[in-house]
């Protein structure tokens, strides 16, 4: 089953755990109940909503994230589980003790990916030409990207994507609200696959931030990044221009999106984890085992 997020996003909800369901309700009024073991993210966007300890705790017994959203509508704090995989103190151990090289190695197959998978997006919005240098910039990288393939390939893409006018920036003018909401999305989905792995998502592999306790989760999100601008594209090319709870809705079909592993058919979520498991392998067998799916929008995904 795949898990679902739910969206708090207006003010004075109250959010409450009743039997085995989520419970929402605006005063004395019951707006919906979800579920517990139906919820993937719970993500609490509104400013004024309000939250009981004991909802926090069962969602997160369940391996479920819940995501704190600032004023700005941007994540502040995520709730994560702490005893999802039976092996977790020693896959810390393991992070903690990863060699420069395999990080730098295993960064590089992210990275690659990530640019493999531009190239896709743009390749199935017809930028072609784009699309192709982007796709030698993926077969450049090298251990680590110490030439900054990324950040060349980005140059291209954004461009190609948007428009020429278009500048990707969290405070940017819209799409970029829709953008940040899928990531953060996005970026619960990467954590909540790193704590059922076991792992920790403070031991990152290429971000480091001493503001950040979550570099691993801004990791493992990147080859997937481009999942979540194709999905914003068609949402600008259907007219919308503003960021609700339709559009909010339409972002998070990523979670149904159907991936490719070496011909195999998984959804998105499972795709997740099936990366964080082998990070785990990686990390244990102390040379890169990586795995991550390709996007199948050529194929089937024309929606």
């Amino acid at each position: 089953m795949i898990p679902r997020i739910v969206d708090v996003s207006e003010n004075g909800r109250f959010i409450s755990k009743q039997r085995g369901f989520i419970t929402i309700k605006q005063g004395d009024e019951s707006i919906g109940e979800v579920p517990l073991d139906d919820i993937g993210v719970l993500m609490i966007s509104a400013f004024g909503a309000t939250c009981t300890k004991d909802a926090l705790v069962s969602l997160a017994e369940r391996g479920a994230i819940t995501v704190l959203c600032g004023a700005k509508g941007m994540p502040s704090a995520l709730v994560l589980p702490v005893n999802a995989n039976y092996e977790a103190a020693l896959r810390t151990r393991l992070q903690s003790q990863a060699s420069l090289p395999l990080k730098k190695r295993l960064w590089q197959s992210i990275i690659s990916a990530k640019l493999m998978h531009q190239s896709e997006v743009l390749k199935y919005f017809k930028k072609d030409e784009k699309a192709n240098q982007i796709r030698t910039y993926a077969r450049q990288v090298q251990s680590g990207d110490p030439q900054n393939r990324e950040a060349s390939g980005a140059r291209l893409y954004w461009k190609a994507l948007f428009g020429d006018d278009f500048s990707r920036h969290p405070d940017g003018d819209w799409p970029n609200s829709l953008l940040n909401y899928g990531y953060a999305i996005l970026r619960a989905c990467a954590a909540r696959a790193i704590c059922s792995a076991g792992l920790n998502p403070i031991f990152g592999v290429h971000h480091e931030n001493s503001t950040n306790h979550f570099p691993l989760a801004d990791d493992i999100m990147e080859p997937y990044r481009p999942l979540i601008d194709y999905y914003v594209k068609q949402i600008t090319l259907s007219g919308e221009n503003k960021i609700n709870s339709g559009t909010k809705q339409k972002i998070t079909a990523f979670l149904w999106a159907d991936l490719d592993f070496n011909g195999e058919t998984t959804p998105f979520y499972l795709a997740m984890e099936r990366l964080s498991f082998s990070l785990v392998s990686s990390f244990k067998a102390k040379q890169p085992q990586i795995e991550i799916a390709e996007l199948r929008l050529q194929k089937d995904d024309k929606s």
